[in-house]
């Protein structure tokens, strides 16, 4: 039984680690506790020398043109913003520390007190964490910062009439947004444009799932040899840089010397004599484009399918193919209610994996 005058407060440390590094000292971690409080006054730094200036700059969006650049107070705000929030999860991790420490202690368990302690623990519990942190504050600047700017601006009266520095920007709220409900000609463009995001969306997705299931399926028959050479074949589009693929796919859908019209069209029309497609505008008419940008897309999508059901297809049991070929069942039994349960099933935590016949 621990001493009732050496038992720890849990509650007390967190609430005292809102300031990081005193619940860690009331816990006797001078270490830890002294670290914290070097990277809290760090903080306290920044906010007053960079992010007060930044933020006030974010709310006032400047005053004076040709001297204060609205646009750059907005992005020098926006980062402040993701620094802040930082700041708060700094904050946050550090009462959970003091209040899981305090609970420890009262257990009796041994925590980490001296500087070697402390590096052992950091080594052996937190050394996942050492190597995800950089990549989570890379995403946080590489990918939420400008999204976070791009809302930002949506919300202001941004546009050729007002750019800084000549003209300042001011908040307008969500005008923007209303007159996307209320202005026909930005109701026309917004429509054209959502829907075709949507086409562009679900047509892209489902022609990569369907090329990914297909060839994953045929190259994993049990009667097709050099299966590697076709695993290698099928990641190609994965491998090779999308910008390459793209620019070669420009090319490749040239309206009067692309492969597309010269080659494969006149290839079908060999075959199909009742089918004239003559010269199918790819890069001028939209639709087309919509078509040709879709084909490209499911092209450079469509190996993680692959290899995401080729995966699954070489888990499923040869047992349960056997036993529908005594029973009778057919290919397209089989791969109905064989093979794709058990795609759905590997896809999917909450799929039922049991095989009907």
């Amino acid at each position: 039984m621990v001493d009732n005058q050496r038992q720890q407060k849990p509650n007390k440390a967190m609430w005292l680690s809102v300031i990081p590094g005193l619940g860690q000292l009331y816990n006797k971690q001078i270490v830890k506790g002294g670290i914290l409080l070097v990277v809290f006054l760090l903080e306290l730094l920044e906010i007053v020398v960079l992010g007060i200036p930044a933020l006030t700059g974010l709310y006032s969006l400047g005053s004076v043109p040709m001297q204060d650049h609205s646009l750059f107070m907005l992005i020098k705000g926006a980062m402040q913003l993701i620094i802040l929030a930082l700041f708060v999860i700094f904050h946050l991790v550090a009462m959970r520390d003091a209040k899981l420490v305090a609970r420890q202690m009262n257990e009796g368990k041994k925590v980490p007190m001296t500087a070697k302690e402390t590096l052992e623990t950091i080594y052996e519990k937190g050394f996942p964490y050492l190597l995800i942190i950089p990549a989570y504050l890379a995403m946080a600047f590489a990918i939420i910062f400008p999204v976070l700017v791009t809302l930002l601006i949506a919300f202001t009266n941004y546009d050729f009439r007002h750019i800084p520095p000549y003209r300042l920007l001011d908040w307008v709220g969500l005008k923007n947004f209303l007159n996307i409900l209320e202005l026909s000609t930005f109701k026309t463009v917004f429509t054209s444009v959502l829907s075709g995001t949507l086409i562009w969306t679900l047509a892209a997705t489902s022609l990569q799932i369907v090329i990914g299931i297909a060839t994953a399926v045929i190259a994993n028959q049990s009667f097709i040899r050099g299966k590697r050479l076709f695993g290698v074949i099928f990641l190609l589009p994965w491998a090779v840089p999308a910008f390459i693929s793209i620019m070669s796919f420009g090319n490749f859908f040239n309206d009067s010397i692309g492969a597309m019209n010269v080659q494969v069209l006149s290839f079908i029309e060999k075959f199909l004599p009742f089918v004239d497609f003559g010269i199918v505008p790819w890069k001028t008419a939209p639709f087309w484009t919509k078509v040709a940008v879709i084909m490209v897309q499911g092209w450079l999508g469509f190996p993680y399918i692959y290899i995401l059901v080729s995966g699954i297809l070489q888990a499923i049991p040869a047992d349960l193919y056997e036993a529908a070929t005594v029973d009778g069942v057919t290919v397209l039994q089989k791969f109905r209610h064989i093979t794709m349960p058990m795609i759905f099933c590997g896809c999917s935590t909450d799929a039922d994996c049991t095989v009907h016949f």
